[in-house]
């Protein structure tokens, strides 16, 4: 069975519901102290829906990434392989992803700057209460649409619950499912409104999110200015199922 096969079969349709993002992100902040479930960016809609961001800038693990020879591939960092990684995925994915310079994650009006193919893509070490691994964040465009993106890959510590493992009320077309490989899938939307300005606007959130066999998860997540999605569940889902993007 094909990925689209899985993805159409186990997704299929459902009516939008609106979700107040201010108070999904409340909720969330709590449960993020108990266990790592389908919202493994939290702190990225935190940011978004209190307007404080980090600027996505060219760094020790941003910028254009570096030619490899096989030789030195081995000498690599794990932020650097997992960065070489990620993108390859999107490129596969999503040919015609591109990246918006100088775009803070918490301010939407720098979010329409001028695009680039070289990826301001930064990989940082993640340290929740609840789990360890690595975050990538960036901000695409696609077309018209533009996007906070964020990849977290990463494993729960012990004595707290891997997740996800259920769908809960405001997701819209919110499914469990099996990957080709066994994985337990999760993948949802939701519609919500940003408050951070005088004006509200309407913004639509996509999570998938890849729990594997040996307990690492690998989330994938957008949020865009927008009511159109950046990605559409099947690329996301192939790239948190993309073997490469594992801890090391």
């Amino acid at each position: 069975m094909t990925y689209r096969q899985i993805f159409d079969e186990a997704i299929g349709d459902a009516p939008p519901t609106t979700v107040d993002v201010d108070a999904l992100v409340a909720r969330e902040g709590r449960r993020r102290r108990r266990t790592v479930g389908a919202y493994a960016s939290a702190t990225a809609v935190l940011a978004l829906a209190l307007g404080v961001g980090v600027v996505v800038q060219p760094g020790a693990s941003g910028g254009p990434a570096p030619a490899h020879s096989a030789a030195s591939a081995a000498a690599r960092t794990e932020p650097e392989r997992l960065r070489a990684a990620m993108l390859a995925a999107f490129h596969r994915e999503a040919p015609d992803l591109r990246w918006v310079q100088g775009a803070s994650t918490g301010d939407r009006e720098t979010w329409d700057g001028p695009v680039t193919d070289e990826p301001p893509w930064s990989v940082q070490r993640l340290q929740w209460e609840s789990a360890t691994g690595w975050l990538a964040v960036g901000v695409a465009a696609r077309g018209e649409v533009r996007s906070y993106l964020n990849i977290n890959v990463g494993r729960v510590r012990p004595g707290h619950t891997s997740g996800p493992d259920r769908c809960r009320p405001g997701e819209v077309t919110c499914r469990s499912f099996t990957g080709p490989g066994g994985e337990l899938v999760v993948a949802h939307d939701a519609e919500g409104r940003n408050l951070a300005g005088p004006v509200t606007k309407r913004t639509v959130l996509r999570t998938v999110t890849v729990k594997r066999a040996d307990g690492a998860f690998v989330s994938v997540q957008t949020v865009s200015s927008t009511d159109r999605h950046l990605m559409t569940v099947e690329e996301m889902a192939a790239v948190a199922l993309d073997p490469e993007i594992r801890l090391g």
